[in-house]
């Protein structure tokens, strides 16, 4: 059985380029977000997207076809170690390893801050984790440690080349969450610090002054991170309905009884308890709880079928991801406050996002390239456009760049087949709590005898990936392994005579044959992973050939969540005839999964 495999270097193609604005448009799918009458943003701390979901079918994970070579001829994976007895290609290395054992969920990682994680990228060249780092940033989790978060992802969409904003620690990426940038007039946040306080606009503000009703709900122990709070403008407003949106301490069990109620504001925000936030050394399991209160409420709202939750992290934590993020230009370098040197603010590492909703239903995978600022640009779209096309709610300190590289997250959702159903996810214990009933879920896994996971050296082995798939949504990018399916019951085969042929298959989405894609400019060349010829046409017959040039453009349509791919040169479509693909005027709308074997 084989699969096909899309890849395409658009990371690498939009890292260093300085991207002019580009004009504002709304996708086709955009009008489908009228479904939609209530958001909710959660965002949890510090964890990477390898740390979570390297060993997770079906996403851009530790089988990545197209992960990055360093100049050693070590993909990687294979970071360089000076620690390690360990050597490939001459090198010293370590992989990825996994935690184990009951103190798995507070074992941390490396340092989150600014210089570390800068180090770490290294210039682009992501390849300074243990040393620029710290070793212990290489560990990660699996379905054993984390269950609930991979039934949740399993069961609605996950966004697998989602950045965080800032190369950097908690305050500067939530700043970026809600008010589209770290950097203004002149000064730059590239740490926690809280003072002076910040002198720019939020975005809950704009969805004030157009009419949105929002509510940001915390309890009391909320590990500051309300990003609100450092804002002069939340400091300084008068006590009142309005400050009490955004400061007030309402507590979560508001958040569950309004949703139960079905009277949820139109912007719902909340901010997790320390112990539950899932920042090192506070728990998964602890955070998962967290997580399962909430969409638990939201599922079982009599809003549900109106409802979008969007659940993510502000930043990686110091735990290693091995996806080269997109840079922004040198146009917005700013001056590293440590070493007087102009440095990029990000993208950092790849952060998990998962949807859920039913629009977001089907264990489906996001491919499309994102960051904090694309949030805000999901609220923009949803809270619509004034008469002269301008937003009513604008998100106006995301710089150009951002906008002409990151999505706006519309495509998350598939609004003609939707899924009211409410699946059924793991139970997750509720976590310990002292004699004062505060969490306390942290402090009984430090307190057991078992040792943490260290990393192996002398004894490692690459990651073991789960086998599965996942359907695919959004623009696509690199570094996946996909089939491609012109209906659910056929799919393409190399036939005897060489032609690419459809065939009648079962309902998986994991079987047919495979292929890498790799993008150059608007166009991909299509490669067979068994032969390692691409997708060609000679003559009036598609078929396998010698890799000369990319000759395909591959189209999201968002109304079906499907892909159309044209031939470049003549326009013609892709397409399945009865027995084997062709060229047509009249395009075929594929399905594309993302497998793992």
């Amino acid at each position: 059985m084989k699969a096909i495999t899309i890849c395409a270097a658009i990371a690498a193609t939009l890292a260093f380029a300085d991207a002019a604005p580009t004009k504002k448009t709304t996708t086709p799918s955009s009008s489908g977000l009228s479904k939609i009458k209530h958001m909710v943003y959660f965002m949890q701390e510090n964890r990477s997207f390898d740390h979570y979901y390297g060993t997770m079918a079906g996403v851009r994970n530790f089988a990545d076809p197209n992960v990055g070579v360093q100049s050693n001829g070590n993909n990687l994976f294979y970071q360089p170690d000076t620690n390690s007895p360990d050597k490939k290609n001459g090198s010293t290395y370590l992989l990825p390893f996994q935690f184990t054992g009951n103190r798995a969920g507070c074992t941390v990682g490396g340092s989150n801050s600014w210089t570390q994680n800068h180090n770490a990228l290294n210039g682009g060249l992501n390849n300074n984790w243990p040393q620029g780092n710290s070793p212990m940033s290489m560990g990660y989790e699996t379905r054993s440690e984390i269950p609930f978060h991979f039934a949740l992802a399993e069961s609605f969409t996950i966004a697998d080349m989602y950045f965080q904003s800032v190369t950097g620690s908690t305050n500067p990426n939530r700043v970026v969450w809600m008010s589209g940038t770290n950097s203004y007039g002149g000064y730059t946040l590239e740490d926690n610090t809280e003072s002076p306080a910040l002198k720019w606009g939020t975005y809950p503000q704009n969805l004030t002054a157009a009419g949105v009703s929002w509510q940001l709900f915390q309890d009391k122990d909320n590990f500051d991170d309300n990003a609100l709070a450092w804002f002069s403008y939340w400091q300084n407003l008068p006590s009142g309905a309005e400050k009490n949106k955004g400061l007030g301490v309402l507590g979560l069990q508001a958040f569950y009884d309004r949703a139960a109620n079905g009277t949820l504001p139109q912007v719902s925000i909340i901010v997790g308890d320390t112990e539950l936030s899932e920042h090192p050394d506070n728990t998964p399991m602890a955070g998962a709880w967290l997580q399962q209160q909430v969409v638990n409420a939201v599922m079982h709202s009599p809003a549900w079928n109106q409802t979008a939750l969007i659940i993510n992290y502000d930043e990686s934590g110091g735990f290693f991801d091995h996806v080269v993020p997109p840079q922004a230009p040198s146009s917005e370098y700013v001056v590293d406050k440590w070493t007087g040197k102009k440095v990029p603010i990000g993208f950092g590492p790849r952060v998990p996002l998962v949807c859920v909703s039913p629009y977001c239903r089907g264990g489906n995978v996001f491919t499309e390239v994102a960051d904090h600022t694309a949030t805000l640009r999901l609220l923009e779209e949803w809270v619509g456009q004034n008469a002269n096309g301008t937003y009513k709610a604008p998100a106006s300190l995301i710089s150009p760049w951002h906008r002409s590289t990151t999505s706006n997250l519309i495509n998350l959702f598939d609004f003609n087949n939707p899924d009211f159903s409410i699946p059924t996810l793991p139970t997750v214990a509720k976590p310990a709590t002292n004699s004062q009933g505060v969490w306390d879920p942290t402090e009984m896994c430090e307190g057991l005898s078992d040792p943490k996971s260290t990393p192996p050296y002398g004894k490692q082995t690459f990651p073991t990936v789960e086998t599965g798939s996942k359907p695919v949504r959004g623009a696509l990018t690199e570094g996946r392994t996909l089939v491609i399916r012109p209906t659910t019951s056929t799919s393409i085969q190399v036939a005897a005579n060489g032609k690419l042929a459809i065939q009648k298959t079962s309902k998986q989405g994991s079987q047919g044959e495979a292929f890498s894609v790799h993008q150059s400019g608007d166009k991909y060349a299509i490669r067979s992973i068994g032969s390692g010829n691409c997708l060609s046409l000679q003559g009036n017959n598609v078929t396998l050939a010698n890799c000369a040039t990319a000759d395909w453009t591959i189209n999201y349509i968002a109304e079906s969540a499907s892909y159309q791919i044209t031939h470049a040169a003549s326009g013609k479509h892709l397409s399945a005839g009865s027995e084997h693909l062709q060229l047509s005027k009249k395009a075929t709308s594929f399905k594309l999964y993302s497998v793992s074997f």
